[in-house]
């Protein structure tokens, strides 16, 4: 018979991952030296070589369609330039995705709610995400859609949520260059208390293990809190402000799970979710 802790077990490892011719040798003979006695033939031109005549051909095809798209330019609106320039640019990458599993999802704000507090006693995030009119609940988000369409294959009614995470573009927000140091720390956050919910879901080391990693990281973030905060310190700019709730928001993720571990794999999860998303709105707030 399983007891209650096996079954604990089961529920929180429900949303995570326990988870190769013909070769002719050419004649090099050296060419006859030249006879006094008989008249010297005129030099003959020498044709091009194959490769020079392909060489020849492909500058000649470059060069009349770059006098195309000059032409264009010069009778439209430099569409023309556009065009060539992004033939030879690398596509920008722009975003980055992650993918929430939600369980259920209602119109309903207070259905949902309820909903979650059941997710929550299984292990999952239990994180109530509105898209549209509806109303999510989530089970857990993952940085690949390969894992999360695992998850949401396991019952009918599961389905995934794309959360997008705009480029951090200074061009667009000049004054949060002050910030870019720190752009990637809602990534190391997110990846800390997801794998560490995964570990203590599986079993692979105790609570008390699984909360001083935590506080050892929760170091590293009040530092780069700090840092930011003085280094805005009277600054009355909008984005910079919001910013700094954004690592206001990571540490306290942290905070709250030094003070409560009744239910840790849950709040882990819950709290990786809330870090993701809301970093997620304020980059489409501040650079769509």
């Amino acid at each position: 018979m399983k007891t209650h802790h096996d079954l604990l077990r089961s529920n929180y490892t429900l949303y995570g991952e326990a988870a190769p011719t013909e070769h002719v040798v050419q004649d090099a003979r050296s060419k006859p030296r030249k006879d006094p006695t008989f008249p010297q033939e005129k030099n003959e031109k020498k044709p091009f070589s194959k490769g020079k005549t392909i060489l020849l051909s492909v500058m000649i095809t470059i060069l009349a369609f770059s006098l195309t798209l000059i032409a264009a330019d010069l009778l439209g609106n430099g569409s023309g330039i556009k065009l060539y320039a992004s033939l030879f640019q690398k596509e920008k990458k722009t975003e980055t995705i992650y993918y929430a599993v939600y369980a259920t999802h209602s119109a309903d704000m207070s259905v949902s709610y309820k909903n979650a507090a059941v997710i929550r006693e299984e292990g999952g995030a239990g994180y109530v995400m509105k898209d549209g009119e509806e109303y999510y609940v989530i089970l857990n988000v993952y940085d690949d859609r390969e894992n999360a369409q695992r998850i949401s294959e396991r019952k009918a009614n599961y389905g995934i949520l794309e959360i997008k995470i705009l480029e951090f573009d200074t061009e667009k927000q000049p004054s949060l260059k002050i910030a870019e140091g720190s752009k990637g720390l809602y990534k190391e956050a997110y990846a800390t208390l997801y794998q560490a919910a995964n570990d203590l879901a599986a079993g692979k080391y105790a609570k008390e293990d699984m909360m001083r990693s935590l506080l050892s990281y929760k170091e590293r973030i009040v530092a780069i809190e700090n840092a930011y905060a003085e280094s805005i310190s009277g600054s009355p700019d909008t984005p910079c402000i919001e910013y700094k709730v954004i690592l206001a928001g990571i540490r306290s993720a942290f905070d709250n799970l030094e003070h409560n571990d009744e239910q840790l794999v849950a709040d882990a999860r819950y709290f990786s979710v809330m870090i993701v998303n809301a970093y997620a709105l304020f980059t489409q707030k501040y650079f769509a």
